[in-house]
């Protein structure tokens, strides 16, 4: 099936490792041309590498921290003008930590929300106008799915992914008019450096072992495992690509059946 995402410019953020990394190479696959961002150069460098020999185009590179917003409008500013447009963004970037909610220090709310919350709003704003001229765009917001299942050890991350589901939906309705589509891709646990990390932050929160805590979290998935990378890149190529051209405004839940709900 052709996607139609050939020749597209594809702005993906936290693309140096993880789901960004697989959503950034499975777009170039498609004959997508990727612009990868996250804090890494030396990471993301490679990224281009590879996405080169996935869909034999050039990729973009800007190493950039995401949590302010400068570096926000430097991104899109760079990326517009070494491409000439963007048609696609997929905001991915922003690993928001677990911990003891009496424990979290303001501080660590703070930096956590500025990377992810903020940070997916800051791109958006920025590529929204961008988009709107180019007569429309795709964006696609990575979120998770603690959104929908709160967790006492990680509240930081569940209430930014709640927000930011809902700021998909009512930027879908902004954006429809303009030819926009914006949805969301909300993964449950994904095998990944960062689910190792979060499994280790949340075993020294509760007093538990990380070989507890991990046999605990994969048990509700019936299919015997959790999430890789490319099963959530797959969701997220599809939903950005003309295929998915009456789909917006919605969030899509990528668990393996394991949330419990009747919702997508």
């Amino acid at each position: 099936m052709d996607l139609g995402l050939k020749d597209k410019v594809a702005l993906v953020t936290g693309a140096s490792k993880g789901i960004g990394k697989a959503i950034a190479l499975t777009l170039a696959a498609e004959g997508a041309r990727v612009a990868v961002v996250a804090r890494d150069a030396g990471a993301l460098e490679k990224v281009v590498a590879e996405s080169r020999d996935r869909g034999r185009k050039d990729g973009v590179a800007v190493a950039a921290d995401l949590s302010r917003l400068d570096e926000v409008e430097r991104v899109v500013r760079e990326v517009k003008e070494r491409c000439g447009r963007i048609d696609v963004l997929v905001n991915n970037a922003g690993a928001i930590r677990g911990g003891a909610f009496l424990a979290i220090p303001d501080a660590q709310w703070i930096d956590d929300w500025n990377l992810k919350l903020l940070g997916y709003i800051r791109m958006a704003r920025a590529v929204f106008p961008l988009m709107q001229a180019q007569g429309g765009g795709r964006i696609c917001n990575v979120t998770g799915a603690a959104a929908r299942n709160p967790a006492p050890t990680y509240l930081t991350g569940g209430a930014a992914n709640a927000a930011l589901t809902n700021f998909t939906k009512g930027l879908a309705d902004l954006g429809a008019p303009s030819k926009i589509l914006v949805t969301a891709v909300s993964p449950a646990a994904t095998r990944t450096e960062r689910w190792d990390s979060l499994i280790a932050q949340q075993a020294a929160a509760s007093g538990r072992t990380v070989a507890e805590l991990q046999k605990e979290a994969e048990a509700p998935y019936k299919l015997g495992r959790i999430a890789t990378s490319q099963d959530i890149a797959d969701v997220v190529t599809f939903l950005v690509s003309e295929r998915a051209s009456f789909v917006t405004g919605i969030c899509v839940t990528v668990d393996g059946g394991a949330t419990r709900g009747v919702y997508p």
